[in-house]
């Protein structure tokens, strides 16, 4: 048994009627040279004798009596995988848009807290029966974006050639506690919280002190930690006694906040829309080696450049720049847990009221480093220890209350949307024999934020995720075509800057069929020898 950090629980806090606390993906695969492959009941086989392998898939979830403290993960009893694997069709001819209406429908509908928090649908009849998609729900509490990676790699093969055996993998299942367990479990917890969080509090500064150079917040640590006796405190003052440098304060500079307002800043309903597409990953290393930024900055630019298009098709683009809320994941490789969030986020300048593409690119650059700059002045997983004072009846009363008060409606967001952009592997993945094609994801919204863009990288490919609130974007395909007029317009300009850069392409060589030279060889043998010098200068001077 094991207890949830406050990262954890928050996303079970934030579910309400119209917020669902899962994340998903889109899986496609091909399976015409290995039959049965990616099918429901190969699917079955290889999560069953791999289970050892993954755990949220076997633990559920045990929560503490009124909301006390925070709920634990128990490995389930009662385990049942014909409830988590389910089959599903699409009616012909199985288009994208069919299959995505089918998405839509089954990620508006929350999981079952009485069991583990996954559901997999194996859905047929994909382009008129030539693919399998496979869609996986798994709730964001058990997992986050490198942990899901993770969970993939122990499902999927790299060897096309692998089958499943059918023999099931071992585990160990654990009673569930009664409450009166839970209640002496969190009566030991609440002895230890005071001293936990006067020790955050010490360290926070400290860390806060050490980004500001402020010798005020240098100070204020030192005053702070003197009346803890013992080893501890002595620890803690020898801590803080290390020189931060100079007194002067240097705040890092913020993105303008709030967020200016869009037609998906508003309360969202329970239903929604999705939408996916890929672009070649070569285009977007185009781009970077044109103008020196990272992938990330790319992926970034093409969504502020879709974004803009589809505010100015609507007549709804606001002079101020859209704030752009990105994940970002901070495992050091040391966690207790692999399969536990460690995920913080940033805020960036997406510079959509930029027309120019370059100087947007450019804009987003430098507003993703200075992100990452703020985001460095306390570190992530010290920001995430505060999560563990929050109690879960609390902070899941306080969502619905800023659900049912429309909160949303009354102020500006924080932020426009959020957009995560999730590497993967580069070689191709197999599900008994089947390859996986694409590896579309398909995230959560919030309310106030009714759009969502995911990028995950496989194979070669940068594949898109749209999802969004079914009222607040009701035209979500439009963004799939205006993302691909961004990224022609950005590859387009990537290559005029890389043109001067590039080899002159050889000239056509000026030599004759030897048929051709025998026959000159006997009306001029004189100028010979002249043209063979004049190729020899003019090969010089190239």
């Amino acid at each position: 048994m094991r207890q949830l950090s406050g990262m954890d629980v928050s996303f079970l806090n934030m579910e309400t009627p119209s917020t669902f606390g899962h994340v998903s993906s889109l899986n496609l695969y091909d399976p015409s040279t290995a039959p049965g492959g990616a099918s429901l009941e190969a699917t079955k086989e290889i999560i069953l004798e791999r289970i050892e392998l993954l755990a949220p898939f076997r633990r559920r979830l045990v929560e503490v009596p009124l909301g006390l403290d925070l709920p634990y993960w128990v490995e389930d009893p009662h385990f049942d995988i014909d409830f988590h694997v389910r089959h599903h069709a699409v009616p012909p001819p199985g288009t994208p848009q069919q299959l995505a209406e089918a998405v839509a429908r089954i990620v508006a509908r929350p999981l079952d807290r009485n069991r583990p928090l996954w559901e997999l649908y194996v859905i047929e009849g994909v382009d008129n029966g030539r693919l399998i998609a496979q869609l996986t729900k798994v709730h964001h509490a058990a997992i986050d974006g490198a942990s899901g990676a993770l969970m993939l790699a122990a499902i999927l093969d790299t060897d096309p050639n692998f089958r499943p055996s059918g023999t099931p993998g071992v585990w160990q299942p654990e009673e569930i506690p009664s409450d009166e367990e839970l209640m002496r479990m969190t009566a030991r917890e609440f002895m230890r919280r005071p001293e936990k969080f006067i020790r955050l509090g010490i360290r926070t500064t400290r860390e806060l002190a050490a980004a500001t150079r402020s010798g005020g917040l240098r100070a204020l640590a030192d005053l702070v930690a003197q009346p803890i006796p013992g080893p501890v405190g002595e620890l803690i003052r020898h801590r803080l006694r290390a020189d931060y440098g100079h007194d002067v304060d240097h705040p890092p500079s913020l993105p303008p906040t709030p967020a200016p307002r869009t037609p998906f800043n508003h309360p969202i309903s329970p239903h929604r829309r999705f939408a996916y597409t890929s672009v070649p990953l070569d285009q977007a290393k185009r781009v970077r080696r044109a103008f020196g930024c990272t992938f990330n900055d790319v992926v970034m630019t093409v969504c502020s450049g879709t974004l803009r298009r589809y505010l100015q098709l609507h007549g709804c683009l606001p002079e101020e720049s859209l704030i752009a809320m990105v994940p970002v994941s901070v495992r050091t490789g040391g966690e207790d847990d692999t399969f536990q969030n460690r995920v913080s986020a940033l805020l960036a300048d997406l510079a959509t009221n930029e027309p120019d593409p370059v100087a947007r690119l450019r804009r987003v650059q430098q507003s993703m480093n200075a992100a990452k700059e703020s985001f460095a002045a306390i570190p992530a997983d010290t920001l995430q220890d505060y999560t563990q004072f929050a109690p879960p009846a609390i902070a899941a009363r306080a969502m619905r209350m800023y659900s049912r008060l429309r909160i949303a409606d009354r102020m500006n967001p924080p932020f426009n949307l959020v957009i995560s952009n999730v590497p993967g592997p580069q070689v191709p993945l197999y599900s008994a024999g089947a390859e996986l094609q694409h590896f579309y994801p398909v995230s959560t919204l919030i309310d106030g934020q009714g759009l969502n863009i995911t990028v995950q990288s496989y194979n070669g490919n940068l594949d898109f995720g749209f999802i969004s609130c079914r009222e607040l974007v009701p035209d979500l395909w439009v963004l799939v075509d205006l993302l691909h007029e961004t990224v022609d317009e950005l590859v387009a300009v990537a290559d005029a800057a890389l043109a001067p850069l590039q080899p002159p392409a050889p000239k056509p060589s000026a030599k004759k069929p030897a048929s051709a030279k025998k026959a000159s060889a006997k009306r001029a043998p004189a100028k010979k020898a002249p043209a063979k010098k004049a190729v020899s200068r003019q090969t010089n001077a190239r």
